[in-house]
């Protein structure tokens, strides 16, 4: 009876090693299926953002524009030089847009639970915009999505959670603090992952996505990277051959199917791929949504502009305007503007990096079109 009871104490101690052992990067890349590319770590600390306080730009209106790998193109492309040469937008959009600056907070495959960390995290330390954007794009509210898990365990600071305790829906709390207790219950030991390592067998999709998220994505802190490095803040000069993009589809056969007809079939599988609404993210943004309004602060909803076979995709999926309804219905209830730049003569650019990322050459048009200002 005594062996009994100290082999259940040793099964236990055990358990106990190997869930403190995934902890430590190595052994939770051999043993754990951790996502390929994952650009969410527990380090997402409340980053220091001096940069907000440019006196170069005292004089701008600010805006702080939150989303995924589709606005980065907010980092690079939203300055006058390029505002001045687009051919999409009149004289007077680029006069109005010369009185804007935008701070960017973009990461890939992020979604409304990223943008409400950071989101307070700069308002915690005395930063204030006087506008903000937030990108919504429906793979950041299914459950299923390949990052889903990743984001909502592990991009959360600790002491930010239990800060804003009260403001977590009750699910997400008991999942999040049970995870900080057993970390084996966000890192699944995965035979496929073990057997990968051993063999060198690799997961194609998860290959073939990594050509489309940044190089820094697996970095030691790659929200630092994506959110708060010098180069991000840079204003880089006028540089038309840079925007290494196309107009309805790349020229060669290889291109074509890379950027465009493979990434639209990997990414309905592992991001659209049995699509369940995520309430959790939906509450998160409405929380972002009721702390503007509490600061007095404007805020606009948008969706961004796809390639035409994507957006294909969402009009013969039954999930999507299901999901666009929540958002416009949201959007309605808080009495903020909403628009969607897939619908017909939102803007005329019509220049794509991939499938799923319009070109930077169109960002003075999408800039103008959230904001509002008329032609």
């Amino acid at each position: 009876m005594k062996l009994k009871k100290f082999r259940i104490l040793y099964l236990f101690l055990l358990f106990f090693a190997i869930d403190k052992l995934v902890l430590i990067p190595s052994v939770r890349a051999f043993l754990t299926s951790e996502e390929v590319g994952n650009p969410y770590i527990e380090s997402f600390k409340n980053l220091n953002a001096d940069y907000l306080n440019d006196d170069r730009y005292k004089d701008k209106k600010k805006i702080w524009a939150f989303g995924t790998s589709r606005s980065f193109s907010f980092y690079q492309y939203a300055s006058i030089p390029y505002i001045q040469n687009s051919e999409y937008i009149s004289n007077q959009q680029k006069k109005e847009l010369e009185n804007y600056k935008v701070y960017t907070f973009a990461a890939p495959g992020s979604n409304p639970l990223i943008y409400f960390t950071r989101f307070n995290q700069l308002l915690e330390q005395n930063y204030k915009p006087d506008l903000v954007f937030l990108e919504v794009s429906a793979f950041s509210f299914n459950k299923n999505n390949r990052f889903t898990n990743i984001t909502l365990l592990e991009g959360v600071p600790l002491e930010f959670a239990m800060a804003h305790f009260n403001e977590l829906p009750n699910d997400f709390a008991k999942e999040y603090f049970f995870s900080r207790l057993f970390s084996l219950s966000r890192y699944k030991i995965s035979t496929k992952a073990i057997s990968a390592n051993i063999f060198g067998t690799k997961d194609k999709n998860m290959e073939m996505l990594k050509n489309f998220l940044p190089a820094n994505s697996g970095s030691v802190d790659p929200f630092a990277s994506a959110f708060d490095t010098k180069t991000n803040r840079e204003e880089y000069p006028y540089s038309p051959n840079n925007f290494n993009d196309f107009k309805n589809y790349p020229n060669n056969d290889m291109d074509k199917y890379v950027k465009v007809s493979m990434l639209v079939d990997v990414l309905k599988k592992e991001f659209y791929g049995n699509f369940t609404d995520n309430q959790n993210n939906f509450q998160f943004l409405s929380n972002i949504i009721n702390r503007c309004q509490k600061e007095k602060i404007p805020v606009v909803l948008w969706i961004p502009k796809v390639h035409k076979e994507l957006n294909d995709f969402y009009h013969s999926a039954t999930f999507y305007p299901q999901w666009k309804m929540k958002i416009q219905t949201l959007a309605e209830q808080k009495g903020i503007r909403f628009i969607d730049l897939n619908e017909d003569g939102k803007i005329k650019c019509d220049y794509f990096n991939d499938a799923a990322h319009i070109s930077g050459r169109c960002l003075p048009e999408i800039e103008a079109n959230v904001l509002g200002i008329p032609k």
